[in-house]
């Protein structure tokens, strides 16, 4: 039998995804956690809070920064109290490195773009590249969601997000 049909498909020598301890995805996993919601809390802590009836600037991102503190924690804590069974999990998948290669873009451009234009760029790419829709459906979709994310943002809740090159 050739390798391939000997082994599946995370244990092959040198390929993706690689099979890894569950256990030590779990620690990992927790402690990065853990370590984007305290940079989060230390930069949210420098914004105005406002009070719960006109929530300032740092407000929500406080309150989502706890919250992810508060399930880090508690992922550490339920995984270093299991029992480790040898267990493994595939990481790596292509569609997930697609995605986070992709969001690696979006901050940086958000502001030169334009959010419009860099999240209808975004949807389009995870469109073909994930869901794999043929390009004059995904291009389509992409714009009529960003139709939807204008009205959403700027008639119903007031925000005006960055136009970026769209209105120079």
């Amino acid at each position: 039998m050739a390798l391939s049909e000997e082994l599946p498909p995370a244990q092959k020598s040198g390929s993706w995804p690689r099979s890894v301890c569950t256990r030590r995805c779990g620690l990992a996993g927790g402690i990065a956690l853990a370590a984007i919601a305290m940079f989060f809390i230390i930069q949210s802590s420098q914004l105005e809070w406002g009070s719960t009836a006109l929530p300032g600037p740092g407000f929500f991102p406080m309150l989502l920064a706890l919250a992810l503190l508060f399930c880090s924690v508690w992922i550490i804590a339920q995984t270093w109290a299991s029992e480790p069974t040898g267990e493994t999990h595939d990481l790596g998948h292509r569609d997930v490195i697609i995605v986070m290669v992709a969001m690696l873009f979006v901050a940086p451009l958000f502001e030169t773009l334009g959010a419009y234009l860099t999240l209808g760029i975004f949807a389009f790419v995870l469109l073909v590249l994930i869901a794999r829709i043929n390009v004059v459906y995904a291009a389509l979709s992409s714009a009529v969601s960003m139709v939807a994310i204008w009205y959403f943002f700027q008639i119903l809740l007031g925000l005006q997000l960055p136009w970026g090159i769209l209105l120079g």
